[in-house]
């Protein structure tokens, strides 16, 4: 997890990158007092991406996939890592890829949630 600017110049969400199976797993941890609309990462695709693109799912599906893919490969220095951590996503959107992108078929897209209160903590530090 590390701190994602969703909206230029100072709105910010908590990224979070995991795997399911063949499907990556992108989403926004809650933070409190952070409106969801804010860190809607769909939205967030569509205004990096020329509007109507051919293939919606598919275009904004690889952009949100390639924002977390490339934070777990290339963790931010004030980042978090867990393992083993239970968790449970809020699917927003799914995108099965026309071809598999960053090691993955897809993409779900969502708000992650950590049962560890710790956990939560440590995340909405991120932004404080």
């Amino acid at each position: 997890m590390a701190r994602f600017t969703a909206q230029w110049p100072d709105g910010r969400c908590v990224l979070a990158y995991a795997r399911h199976e063949t499907m990556a797993v992108v989403a926004s941890v809650p933070v409190p007092g952070m409106s969801p609309v804010a860190s809607s990462l769909w939205e967030l695709a569509a205004r990096h991406l020329p509007s109507n693109p051919a293939n919606e799912t598919d275009a904004y599906g690889t952009w949100v996939l390639g924002a977390g893919w490339s934070m777990s490969v290339m963790p931010p220095a004030a980042g978090i890592v867990v393992h083993g951590e239970a968790w449970t996503l809020d699917v927003l959107r799914s995108a099965v890829l026309k071809e598999p992108a960053y090691g993955s078929d897809g993409v779900h897209v969502g708000r992650l949630t950590f049962a560890s209160p710790q956990v939560m903590e440590r995340a909405a530090a991120l932004l404080g």
